[in-house]
């Protein structure tokens, strides 16, 4: 029996290096008024004058006449001219010629507006901002429990961390006791996550992988290999899959193990139901090969477009499922 056991636990780490996931005027110069002249009436020193002579009074019968119209309207502008010096003649003068121009404000084009950059706008995803989702791993199609996953996520729209942890449980736990963990940070981007460096740590040793988008190359195991458009690691192509909503056909995506960079193709199978221990769900049935190994996952499409279901099927035929057993999100602030 313990030697059975030892060979769940050793499968089991063998499952979790595949399949662990975790997974918004003018110018103020203006020119000088126009001249204008300015008539100054100066009332004249008075003089000193006779005292007039008595005149007798007309006769009644015979009134004083009236000076004609004319007359008055020419003493008129004679009398308005006495200008400044008391007694002279003022000349009458024609008003100075206005020049339209002059009496507008000058001109100038308004200063061109900077408007202030943009702030730049998250990605829209389907993705809770965080969340956190138990599984129990079993063995075989009895489900023999040997093992549970812990999978946790968070991002802002610009950038995202997601962690898994897989260890044996039970009486895997007692007899041989492993763990497996996994993390993956990057950027979130309109065309879905972006890694940025992914880590795997596992029993005897870690594998990294490391990617440099402006150098379009990925580094893992000491060598270099050119980085396609789209390219995932172990953990992040999950949370791809769920970004992308495959509905039928098929796509090919480029992973990133720590260890080698090679492409999967996952397959569409269909709507399937799965039964979980809260119910039964509907979900997408996706599959892809890795050499004589296989991976089969069920991406909800209630239930956040998780994947509630996971499966590893190794080169001897052994089955190794994760069921998704409680979930806790919180949406993006």
């Amino acid at each position: 029996m313990p030697l059975v056991l030892a060979l769940v636990a050793s499968a089991l780490i063998h499952v979790a290096a595949l399949v662990g996931p975790g997974w918004a005027l003018p110018g103020s110069d203006e020119t000088d008024p126009p001249p204008t002249i300015d008539a100054v009436l100066a009332k004249p020193p008075p003089r000193r004058e006779a005292a007039p002579a008595t005149r007798p009074k007309p006769p009644p019968s015979k009134p004083r006449p009236q000076p004609a119209a004319s007359t008055l309207a020419a003493a008129a502008p004679t009398a308005a001219a006495s200008v400044a010096a008391p007694g002279a003649a003022a000349e009458e003068t024609p008003p100075a010629a206005v020049n339209p121009a002059a009496t507008s404000p000058t001109a100038v084009s308004p200063a061109p507006t900077v408007e202030p950059a943009a702030a730049p706008m998250p990605a829209r995803t389907a993705l809770p901002g965080r969340g956190r989702l138990r599984y129990v791993i079993t063995r075989g199609e009895g489900g023999f429990v040997i093992g549970q996953a812990v999978h946790s996520w968070e991002h802002d729209g610009f950038t995202y961390t997601l962690k898994s942890m897989t260890e044996t449980t039970g009486l895997a736990a007692l007899f041989k006791p492993a763990q497996v963990f996994q993390s993956s940070q990057g950027e979130v981007t309109a065309e879905g996550l972006q890694p940025r460096e992914f880590r795997h740590e596992r029993v005897g040793g870690i594998d990294t992988a490391r990617f440099d988008w402006m150098r379009r190359v990925v580094a893992y195991a000491g060598r270099e290999d050119s980085l396609a458009a789209g390219t995932q690691d172990m953990l992040s192509m999950y949370y791809q899959l769920v970004l992308l909503a495959p509905k039928e056909g098929a796509l090919e995506m480029p992973i990133a193990t720590g260890r080698k960079l090679e492409s999967y193709r996952f397959e569409v199978l269909g709507e399937e139901v799965v039964a979980l221990p809260a119910g039964e769900r509907r979900a997408v049935h996706l599959k892809t090969r890795s050499g004589n190994d296989s991976i089969e996952l069920w991406i909800e499409l209630q239930m956040r477009g998780l994947p509630v279901k996971i499966r590893f099927t190794d080169r001897n035929g052994e089955i190794f499922d994760q069921i998704a057993q409680d979930m806790d999100t919180q949406e993006q602030q």
